[in-house]
């Protein structure tokens, strides 16, 4: 992530940046669908990650110059949807439910879009589904989102991620709460070096 953003804001032109950092969302997304899976209260979790959203927003949009939503927002509305597919069990709804919120995702302006709903919905069935299965509908989706104009075509650099998250050995590592000062911190540590540089 923080490659992609030096990239983005520096080194435009240094791609193998750009590229690697297209894995951070998947790799965000897995750790979502795990955190939702063993969480003791997705309340206070699904807070953490909208008040951290809402604090990092008005940096995040002067960092980057954008209309759109930071990151947080589409991993929180990803939990909530995580969430609902959990509570409501019948196909159908399911599928509903993932639609509504990628439309969602879309429409306000949340980082990644309804693609960023459809990576969280896949990562949450890598303990559910056979690894060749999973990794079939990976490769899928991403070919989908490869003939979508609008679609980045570096993003699909993030099916490598598929073959990542299997690296898994099964055991709780130490929880990442310090993510939740990292992000907005970092983007203020870029803002101020970028500002730096565009005074002189």
């Amino acid at each position: 992530m923080v490659m992609d953003h030096v990239c983005y804001l520096f080194m435009p032109d240094f791609l193998i940046l750009h590229f690697i950092g297209r894995l951070s969302f998947p790799l965000f997304a897995w750790l979502l669908a795990k955190g939702e899976k063993h969480t003791q209260n997705v309340y206070r979790y699904g807070s953490r990650l909208l008040i951290t959203a809402i604090i990092s927003q008005p940096i995040y949009s002067f960092v980057f110059q954008r209309l759109s939503f930071n990151i947080l927002f589409t991993l929180f509305l990803g939990l909530v949807m995580l969430r609902l597919v959990k509570r409501y069990p019948q196909l159908w709804q399911q599928l509903i439910i993932t639609g509504l919120c990628a439309v969602v995702s879309e429409s306000l302006g949340f980082e990644y879009g309804g693609y960023g709903i459809g990576v969280i919905l896949l990562m949450s069935l890598t303990d559910k589904l056979k690894p060749r299965i999973w990794l079939l509908c990976w490769c899928i989706f991403h070919l989908i989102f490869l003939i979508i104009p609008t679609h980045s075509i570096f993003q699909n650099w993030a099916i490598f991620a598929g073959l990542i998250v299997f690296q898994f050995n099964g055991k709780q590592g130490s929880r990442a709460r310090w993510f939740y000062v990292f992000y907005p911190a970092h983007l203020i540590i870029l803002g101020i070096i970028n500002y730096l540089i565009q005074s002189r």
